[in-house]
C-alpha cells in the first residue's frame, strides 16, 4: 500500500500534476496504520469505542504541518535524489513518528 502512494506521488511529480506530496504520503501510511487496528480483532473494538462520538481527527491523524509537499521532478530529484536517499528516508521516518506519537497507535 506505501508504495501504490508512493508510485502516486512520484507521478504527481510530472507536468501538470500536484507535485510530489509528503503530506499526501502521512495520509496513506495513516489509512493503513488506521487500517490495520480497524481489522484486528484484538483492536477493533477499542478502537470503535474510541471514535464513537469524536470530533476531531487529531486522534487519529498526525500533524501534517511543515511536510514538504509540490515537488516536481527537478525539484524532488535536487532535494531527494531518489526514494532511497538518506533524505527521503528521514520524511518517511518524520512522518511514522508523528503517527506514533498518537495515542490511538500506541499499544
Amino acid at each position: 500500500s506505501v508504495a501504490i502512494g508512493e508510485f502516486k506521488e512520484l507521478m504527481d511529480r510530472a507536468k501538470k500534476g500536484s507535485g510530489f506530496s509528503f503530506v499526501d504520503l502521512a495520509a496513506d501510511m495513516t489509512g493503513i496504520r488506521f487500517a490495520e487496528l480497524a481489522t484486528d480483532p484484538q483492536t477493533a473494538e477499542r478502537l470503535q469505542q474510541t471514535l464513537a462520538g469524536l470530533d476531531s481527527e487529531l486522534l487519529f491523524f498526525p500533524s501534517i504541518d511543515g511536510l514538504p509537499e509540490g515537488f516536481d521532478k527537478q525539484a524532488f530529484k535536487h532535494r531527494y535524489q531518489q526514494v532511497d536517499s538518506e533524505a527521503y528516508k528521514a520524511e518517511l521516518q518524520e512522518i511514522q513518528r508523528r503517527i506514533g506519537e498518537l495515542a490511538l497507535y500506541q499499544g
